[in-house]
C-alpha cells in the first residue's frame, strides 16, 4: 500500500544516474536497491539487465523485478514477468503464489484461484496463506457481484499524482497524510525539489489538517500540520492522531539523522524504522516532540498509533518480537501517573501469520484495521472487530465497494456516522493512494446486521438518528404544527425556503455548488427562525430499482442534514424522508423516454417547514 511510483520512467532515469555516478554493474546495483526495498529503482535497474537476454535471465531475477513491479503497484506489469516465469522449467514454487496475489489485486478471481491450486510447500505458513487465498477468491467472486449500496466518490479536491489519505477526524476538519501536496503553496511554503523515499520515488509524506467548514462560513484550506512542530523532522510523517481535546498529539516518523542502525537488509545501509512521537500543548504552544517511551523497540517499526474513544488505550502497529506475522496490532493501556504502560499483543483473534496495519477507532468499542491475513478480495482489506485490548469477535470483512483488489485501507467515519471516508490504490485513481468519500445511510444498521424499513419523516436529531425512532406528532407524522398564525415575514420566509429545490447529478448524493448557496439561504433562516423544523425530501429519478433509487434518495437527505448541521444548525430541528423515484415532476417515470435535462429535475431535495 502507499507505494506505487509517479512514473517508473522517474525510477529507469535515475536507475541510470546511479549506473553513470558509480560506476557498478546493472545487477550489482539492482541488488542493493533491492536489498534496501527501494523497489521503483530496483525493478527499473532489474529489467535493463534482463533487456535482450530473453530466456537466459536467472529466474531468481526475474522474481525480484516481477515483486518490485506488484510492491509499487504496477499489477498488469508484474502479471506479465510472472506468467514468463511460470512458463519456465525452472520456475519456483513461489512463482504461482505471487502471480495468483497478482491477479487477485487485478480481480481476476478464476485465474488467480487456478495459480492458488498449484502451489506446493512444505511451509505451514505458508499452506494457511493458500488456503485463506483460496477462500478470498471464492468469497470475492460473490462480493463483487453483490455490493453494498454504496456510492465511493474519488474527493477530487483532495487527491493528487501521489499518495493521500485521511488518517483521522478533527473537531473542524480532517487529518490527512499525503506526499502530493510538498508542491503546494501552503503555510507560505512551497517546495519545488521535495526529497525523494527511493522505495517508491515519491516524496517523503507530510501531516496535513483539511478545514472543510468553519462556523457560519464554508471557507475550505488545506495546510500542512503544526510545521513548526512536525516540519523540523526528514523522511516521512505521519500518520497523526489527536485525543479529543486536540492537545495532545502522536506522529509516526522515520527514524532521523544520516545512517540507520544496520538491519542485514542492505549492503550498505538498513531500513529506516518508524517510531510513534507525542508532542502536547500547554499554553497554546506544542511542546518538542519526545519518542513515545516504553512504545518503540530498537531495531523494530512501532506506528499508526490511535486512540480509543475513552482514550485510555493506544492501539499501534509493529513488527517487534513476539508478534504473529509481519507486522501485528499491538495495545498499551494509560496508567494511573499519565504514562502509557507496557506493549501487549492483541491477540491472535485479529493478528495473522500476514500483514496487519493502519487501525482507526469509529465506534465506541469497535476497531478497524487491515489485513492481508483473512479471506478477502486482495491486497489490504478493511475488517471491523468488536473487542478491545485483547478480547475481539470475529474480524468482519466490509466487501465491495470498501474493499477490491487492491489496497485499500483507513476506514474514517465522521463525528455524524453515515459519511466517511477511505484510501484505496486501486484502478481508475488520480495517484497511487486517492482518497474516497462515501455517504451511507444504512452503514450501522448493515454492518451490525440489523434490518430496518424505509425511512419517512425522521427528526435527524438523538443519539442514533439512523436507527427507528418515534417523530414528534403531527401532519404527515413529523414536527407538530404552529399554534399562532405567522407573520407577513415569516410567510415569506416559508414561502422562499419551501420554492427551493437542490439539485443533483446523475447516480450521486454530493451537493453541486449552486445547492450549496442555496441551503446557505436556507441556514440564514433557520438561524432567525429558532422554533421552526425542516423536513427534507429527496427523490431520485426513475432510472435504476426502487430499492436503490429509495437508497440514493436517503443520501440526498443526508448530505443536506450534513451542511445545514455544519453551518450551525441543531440535527434535532432537521427531519427527512426518502421518497426515491415516486412523485416525479415531468412525465419521466419507468419506461418513458426522457433527457438528461428532464431527468435531472427528478433528481431533487425539496424542504417543507413545521413546528
Amino acid at each position: 500500500m502507499m507505494r506505487r511510483s509517479l512514473t517508473f520512467i522517474i525510477a529507469i532515469t535515475f536507475a541510470g544516474g546511479l549506473y553513470a555516478q558509480e560506476q557498478k554493474s546493472v545487477l550489482q546495483l539492482a541488488e542493493e536497491a533491492y536489498a534496501r526495498e527501494e523497489y521503483a529503482v530496483a525493478g527499473a535497474l532489474y529489467q535493463r539487465q534482463a533487456r535482450g537476454k530473453e530466456n537466459k535471465t536467472p529466474v531468481a531475477l526475474l522474481m525480484k523485478m516481477a515483486h518490485s513491479y506488484q510492491e509499487i503497484g504496477y499489477f498488469k506489469e508484474a502479471a506479465v514477468f510472472y506468467r514468463q516465469i511460470i512458463a519456465r522449467p525452472d520456475r519456483p514454487a513461489a512463482a504461482y503464489f505471487s502471480y495468483g496475489e497478482t491477479l487477485r489485486q487485478l480481480e481476476q478471481y478464476d485465474s488467480a484461484r487456478q495459480q492458488y491450486a498449484l502451489f506446493t510447500t512444505a511451509n505451514a505458513d505458508s499452506l494457511k496463506l493458500k488456503e485463506i487465498a483460496l477462500r478470498g477468491c471464492d468469497s470475492a467472486a460473490i462480493w463483487i457481484r453483490q455490493p453494498a449500496p454504496v456510492q465511493l466518490t474519488p474527493l477530487k479536491e483532495l487527491n493528487t499524482p501521489g499518495s493521500d489519505l485521511v488518517s483521522g477526524v478533527l473537531r473542524q476538519g480532517l487529518l490527512l497524510m499525503s506526499n502530493g501536496y510538498r508542491s503546494l503553496n501552503l503555510n507560505g511554503n512551497a517546495e519545488k525539489a521535495p526529497r525523494t523515499d527511493l522505495r517508491t520515488q515519491q516524496p517523503y509524506y507530510k501531516a496535513y489538517m483539511y478545514q472543510q467548514y468553519t462556523q457560519g462560513n464554508a471557507t475550505m484550506y488545506l495546510e500542512e500540520l503544526v510545521p513548526e512542530l512536525l516540519g523540523k523532522n526528514d523522511y516521512h510523517i505521519g500518520p497523526v492522531c489527536m485525543n479529543r481535546t486536540e492537545d495532545t498529539l502522536y506522529a509516526t516518523i522515520n527514524i532521523q539523522g544520516k545512517n540507520v542502525p544496520f538491519t542485514g537488509k542492505g549492503p550498505s545501509n538498513g531500513v529506516r524504522q518508524l517510531q510513534v512521537y507525542q508532542s502536547v500543548k500547554i499554553a497554546g504552544k506544542w511542546n518538542q516532540l519526545t519518542l513515545l517511551p516504553g512504545i518503540n523497540v530498537a531495531g523494530h517499526s512501532s506506528s499508526h498509533a490511535v486512540l480509543n474513544t475513552g482514550g485510555n488505550i493506544l492501539y499501534f502497529v509493529s513488527d517487534r518480537p513476539g508478534g504473529f506475522g509481519q507486522t501485528d496490532l499491538w495495545y498499551c493501556e494509560r496508567q494511573a501517573d499519565g504514562n502509557w504502560g507496557a506493549p501487549v499483543n492483541c491477540g491472535d483473534k485479529i493478528n495473522t501469520v500476514a500483514a496487519e496495519t493502519f487501525p482507526t477507532v469509529n465506534e465506541e468499542g469497535i476497531l478497524y484495521f487491515s489485513s492481508k491475513g483473512y479471506a478477502g478480495l486482495g491486497g489490504y482489506d478493511i475488517y471491523r472487530v468488536k473487542g478491545d485490548k485483547t478480547s475481539w469477535g470475529t474480524p468482519e470483512n466490509m466487501k465491495a465497494p470498501f474493499n477490491s483488489g487492491a489496497d485499500d485501507i483507513g476506514l474514517v467515519l465522521k463525528n455524524n456516522g453515515p459519511e466517511g471516508y477511505l484510501a484505496s490504490n486501486k484502478a481508475g485513481g488520480m495517484g497511487s493512494d486517492d482518497i474516497y468519500n462515501f455517504v451511507d445511510r444504512d452503514y450501522f444498521n448493515r454492518v451490525n446486521h440489523v434490518s430496518t424499513p424505509s425511512v419517512i419523516e425522521r427528526p435527524a436529531g438523538g443519539k442514533d438518528p439512523y436507527a427507528p425512532t418515534t417523530p414528534a406528532t403531527g401532519t404527515g407524522g413529523g414536527p407538530g404544527i404552529l399554534k399562532r398564525p405567522l407573520t407577513a415575514e415569516e410567510e415569506e420566509d416559508k414561502r422562499r425556503l419551501e420554492q427551493l429545490k437542490l439539485l443533483y447529478d446523475y447516480n450521486s448524493a454530493k451537493l453541486i455548488a449552486e445547492s450549496r448557496q442555496v441551503l446557505d439561504q436556507v441556514a440564514e433562516v433557520m438561524n432567525r427562525r429558532k422554533d421552526w423544523k425542516i423536513v427534507i425530501a429527496s427523490f431520485a429519478d426513475s432510472r435504476g430499482s426502487d430499492q436503490f433509487n429509495t437508497d440514493l434518495s436517503a443520501l440526498r437527505c443526508f448530505a443536506v442534514i450534513d451542511y445545514l448541521i455544519h453551518k450551525g444548525i441543531d440535527p434535532q430541528r432537521l427531519y427527512y424522508a426518502n421518497n426515491g423515484e415516486l412523485e416525479p415532476v415531468n412525465k419521466c417515470k419507468d419506461g418513458v423516454p426522457c433527457n438528461e435535462e428532464e431527468h435531472q429535475q427528478n433528481r431533487r431535495s425539496e424542504l417543507k417547514i413545521r413546528w
